[in-house]
């Protein structure tokens, strides 16, 4: 009987008498071999391994669902048939289709006009092999810059992706060309260093800036990485430290996955092999007041003209075009069908103070000394202070949603590629 063989040795007069099966309860037998106890595994035991495994199982399986649904949805929402079918049955987005191909047929000499003085820099120039029609889609002319961007890197070392995709380097990029931009306090490669510098010398460092201040991780760009944290005082840095160390610990070996996108497989290429970095970025200022004070401004700028700018401020995915309408989607009905109201009274300080003149050439000054054919550049302004503004970042793969301009948007970009 394996449940009573032991050693001689170990074998006493309370032991041997302690082993008869009669003696030995069903829920606490265990099984002796060789001197080791092996815990029965019982039935409640099995049951609840089987709920675990199937429960981690079916969440799994939701979170695989979760991204495929999201990752459709994103794709659909850019593609042309899906924005205009609602022009079908719904007459104010039809009027808001035809206010955007009109504002194309205005804009497309302008552009062209732009194009002839503007130099594509190399490496943003071969995407051109896989442009051969102005039918194409916006994700489409992105996931072709990706995978070229990752055939660049993979067989010439070419990294100049890190003007976007790395934060350090982004910034960098627009202090040497003197951007208007919230002061960058430090920048670290070193992880132990920044840990030490940050926990001992942080009030030198941070000396004169207003809080909250931004801890940033270079290397992760995308907003699902939650690659930025806000340090709202330094006695909030101090108070929260091990936290604080152990967000810098985990992002640092972090690395980006850029599921949400269908150029994924090439991006995450290219942001895997980025080398890690910490930086900390003062505040852009907002006034205090009722109503909207504040705004970023993601442009887009095609062969040096800014095209538009969309923002989420006063409500998501707010576009802002050259010909002074401000678009605004306040309610669900119009978030899907994208259908505008014009000019509200929200955002009339933007028209009325001037800022939209500075926002687009501060805008095309960016793209032109990056020689890209297509940029995202985002931009903060302030109510009260149309010369306030600052840039805040760059996307060479913008993923934001241009509504009824998506096709038209797509339209520009490929035409420059075909006519060259």
């Amino acid at each position: 009987d394996l449940r009573s063989r032991r050693p001689a040795s170990c074998q006493t007069e309370s032991s041997k008498a302690d082993t008869s099966p009669k003696n030995v309860s069903s829920r606490s037998r265990r099984w002796q071999f060789s001197g080791v106890k092996i815990p029965t595994i019982s039935r409640r035991n099995i049951v609840l391994g089987v709920v675990i495994l199937t429960l981690l199982g079916i969440s799994g399986t939701l979170e695989k669902a979760r991204r495929f649904v999201i990752r459709r949805a994103r794709i659909l929402g850019q593609n042309r048939y899906f924005t205009e079918g609602w022009t079908i049955i719904d007459g104010e987005a039809h009027q808001t289709w035809l206010r955007a191909q009109q504002y194309y047929l205005s804009e497309l000499p302008k552009i062209r006009a732009s194009a002839q003085n503007f130099s594509v820099h190399s490496y943003f120039a071969s995407v051109r092999q896989h442009i051969t029609t102005k039918k194409i889609g916006w994700y489409e002319i992105i996931g072709f810059r990706a995978k070229e961007m990752a055939i660049l890197l993979e067989e010439h070392a070419r990294d100049d992706y890190r003007v976007e995709k790395d934060k350090c380097e982004m910034m960098d990029f627009f202090m040497r060309n003197d951007f208007p931009m919230p002061k960058v306090y430090k920048v670290w490669r070193d992880k132990a260093k920044a840990i030490e510098e940050l926990k001992r010398d942080a009030g030198k460092i941070l000396e004169g800036s207003h809080f909250p201040v931004f801890l940033k991780s270079c290397h992760l760009t995308q907003g699902s990485s939650k690659g930025t944290i806000p340090i709202k005082s330094l006695d909030h840095l101090r108070d929260s430290w091990a936290s604080i160390e152990r967000w810098i610990t985990y992002k640092w070996q972090y690395r980006s996955d850029d599921w949400e996108r269908p150029w994924a497989a090439d991006m995450n290429k290219l942001t895997d092999v980025l080398p890690p970095g910490l930086l900390v970025q003062g505040p852009f200022d907002i006034p205090d007041g009722p109503g909207t004070q504040f705004m970023e401004l993601k442009v887009e700028v095609l062969y040096g003209r800014a095209y538009l700018a969309v923002a989420n401020e006063p409500y998501k995915g707010t576009i802002l075009t050259r010909d002074g309408n401000i678009e605004v989607y306040p309610s669900i009905r119009r978030q899907i069908t994208n259908a505008a109201i014009l000019n509200p009274d929200e955002t009339k300080w933007v028209q009325e103070e001037g800022h939209l003149p500075k926002v687009w050439s501060l805008a095309e000054r960016a793209a032109k000394i990056m020689g890209v054919d297509e940029v995202r550049i985002d931009i903060f302004i302030r109510r009260g202070d149309p010369s306030g503004l600052a840039i805040n970042e760059n996307s060479l793969s913008s993923g934001m949603g241009y509504r009824m301009h998506f096709s038209f948007l797509a339209q520009v970009w490929a035409e420059g590629h075909l006519k060259q």
